[in-house]
């Protein structure tokens, strides 16, 4: 009989225990309640057993028996009433982890986005449906490669994947990487997606920050472009040119075969810039970075050094007549007029003097050819129009840059020209003067 009170003395302070945390501001784990509950449920059925048992073998009195199932009674009433609270708090929790969740996903900037391990999307903000343009319906269910990544991307994406489809984070967790995106649209983008992975119900789930990164990527592509082109004629700048030279250099050395540096230098221009303005300045400039890029291959470098002067790298030459070659199709293209925009439609005669380094003859490392170039760069100057070689300083004279271009100058204009060498302009009328 004393064992029979002590099971239910047990069974009763279990009940009231879980009964208790239940009800209280408590926030144990579900299980811990749950299992305490069943743990008093189970005693007590226990010892109702035992109780009826010993009731029919005559061990229990009838009033005795009668008052213990009372209890038992009103045990289990509290035990439905516990556990019907326990459910009902279980839900708000779930619901209000819900509701946090989609306040934190609509307040989100970025896209936030959870796959499942079929790669199915499970969860879609507002932020999502705002750079991909899918509804969350419309997102919902479907593969995430299929909505957000470009055709030609989705088997390599897909395949990043595979190890969360087993069951495993994969390599592509707890990364940052930048991937092509799709609009529902069809517009390519730029993203970028911070990975991360969660196991749920012993399954692995991927959760997706996703950020628009188009302009970004714009903005950092026209710095560096700023960085190293010129801003009016669009060609590689000093520095450029520069790092271009270096590896030039390296790989003619590697490769053991000759490159030529062309250093140019635009002759009266500086009178152009003088007499017309700066804007017909930057016309004949553009007009010569175009006329010089003709002449050249795609994989010959065109660079503006500055000012008015340009400089070439020939990667790959068979000797030095390929070099001379070149720059007497450069000195020819820019001897030709100039055709000025604008009411008066000024033509313009320039010229050009070339200085050629070669590798390894001239030198060795970068420093050493463009001393040279420039140096045969000034040499050939002396002559006008006309290029030389570092080693040889040897002009080769191809246009004369006093010759008149289509009309006889008058005896003032033909002093002018003898003292002071200036570019040959042609007006829209006919007269040429300088």
């Amino acid at each position: 009989m004393e064992s029979l009170l002590s099971i239910q003395a047990l069974s009763l302070v279990l009940l009231l225990l879980g009964i208790g945390l239940a009800f209280s501001g408590i926030r144990l784990s579900g299980w811990v309640l749950g299992w305490i509950l069943l743990a008093g449920a189970l005693l007590l059925q226990g010892f109702r057993s035992m109780l009826a048992y010993s009731f029919e073998h005559g061990g229990v009195d009838p009033a005795t028996y009668a008052v213990a199932n009372d209890w038992m009674g009103l045990g289990f009433s509290l035990l439905i009433v516990a556990s019907m609270h326990m459910m009902r708090e279980v839900f708000a929790r779930h619901l209000l982890a819900e509701e946090r969740l989609r306040v934190i996903g609509a307040a989100a900037q970025d896209a936030i986005i959870m796959t499942d391990n079929t790669g199915r999307v499970v969860f879609w903000n507002d932020a999502a449906r705002r750079i991909f343009g899918y509804s969350e319906p419309e997102a919902r269910g479907k593969h995430l490669h299929e909505l957000i990544v470009p055709e030609r991307y989705r088997t390599d994406f897909e395949k990043s994947f595979d190890c969360v489809r087993q069951n495993e984070p994969g390599h592509v967790v707890g990364k940052t990487l930048e991937l092509a995106g799709l609009r529902k649209d069809g517009t390519q983008i730029i993203t970028e997606h911070s990975i991360a992975g969660v196991s749920i119900d012993g399954r692995w789930h991927t959760i997706c920050l996703v950020r628009d990164i188009t302009e970004r990527k714009q903005f950092e592509e026209r710095i560096r472009h700023l960085a190293n082109y010129d801003n009016l004629t669009g060609l590689p700048n000093r520095m450029l040119f520069y790092d271009r030279l270096r590896q030039a250099i390296n790989l003619a050395g590697r490769n053991r075969h000759e490159l030529s540096l062309l250093y140019l230098d635009l002759d009266k221009f500086k009178t152009v810039n003088d007499t017309l303005g700066h804007d017909a300045g930057d016309e004949i400039l553009k007009g010569a970075a175009d006329r010089i890029q003709q002449q050249v291959r795609e994989s010959d470098t065109v660079a503006r050094i500055g000012g008015d002067e340009f400089a070439v790298i020939l990667p790959k030459i068979a000797s030095r007549q390929d070099a001379a070659t070149v720059a007497r199709k450069i000195i020819e293209a820019l001897c030709a007029v100039f055709e000025l925009s604008g009411e008066q439609q000024q033509q313009v005669h320039v010229g050009a003097s070339i200085g050629i380094a070669t590798f390894p003859v001239d030198g060795a490392d970068m420093d050493a050819l463009l001393k040279v170039a420039d140096a045969a760069m000034y040499q050939a100057k002396q002559s006008g129009n006309s290029f030389s070689f570092g080693a040889a300083w040897k002009a080769d004279s191809l246009c004369n840059s006093a010759a008149p271009v289509q009309t006889v100058l008058s005896r003032k204009e033909k002093a002018r020209n003898s003292f002071v060498p200036g570019p040959s302009v042609q007006r829209g009328g006919g007269d040429e003067v300088l």
